[in-house]
């Protein structure tokens, strides 16, 4: 069983490098003053995971931003916490095809939506996560820093707190410094 999950993992990585070098977007810093539109990617398999990220889209929408956080459900199917909200939606399992890439109607209007800015709350590990945000067409792509994982315009690197609390910090401090102009 490990050997086929193995195989499931090479295809999809191959498919994934290809989709990232097919990926024809237009890159650019975008500061917080002049974006519109901000996607957020992150794990919702827990209601404490969705607890802690309703702040940070709560404060990007009190800035009067278009916010749509997409949650990833590692499970079979999505319970009564995953409702689909007007910022939230979520994709579960049951949304990935063999070889662990996302596929139905919600993850295909937020692939390609032209994000101002894009902001990846979880590391390389969650696959479907990955797959989305190498198909994105998001102008300008913020995650955390690992190595040799060239994906992202903006990586933060976590020292000591690697916590997605001191994430969402560092993200919101980084996004007020920047200045495009």
């Amino acid at each position: 069983m490990k050997f086929i999950e193995e195989i499931k993992h090479k295809i999809g990585q191959f498919v994934f490098l290809r989709e990232l070098q097919n990926n024809k977007r237009q890159k650019s810093a975008c500061s917080l003053d002049e974006s519109h539109s901000i996607g957020i990617l992150y794990d919702a398999t827990s209601e404490s995971d969705i607890l802690k990220i309703k702040p940070f889209v709560d404060y990007f929408f009190n800035l009067k931003k278009e916010v749509k956080a997409l949650g990833f459900v590692n499970a079979k199917e999505l319970s009564n916490l995953h409702t689909p909200k007007l910022q939230y939606d979520f994709f579960s399992n049951k949304d990935l095809n063999w070889y662990y890439k996302p596929q139905n109607y919600i993850i295909d209007n937020f692939v390609k939506k032209e994000y101002d800015i894009l902001i990846n709350l979880c590391d390389s590990n969650c696959i479907p996560i990955k797959y989305l945000v190498a198909s994105s067409i998001a102008h300008f792509k913020i995650g955390r820093y690992e190595d040799n994982y060239t994906i992202y315009d903006l990586m933060i690197e976590l020292n000591k707190d690697k916590s997605i609390d001191k994430l969402m910090q560092e993200i919101k401090h980084y996004l007020t410094l920047i200045n495009s102009k």
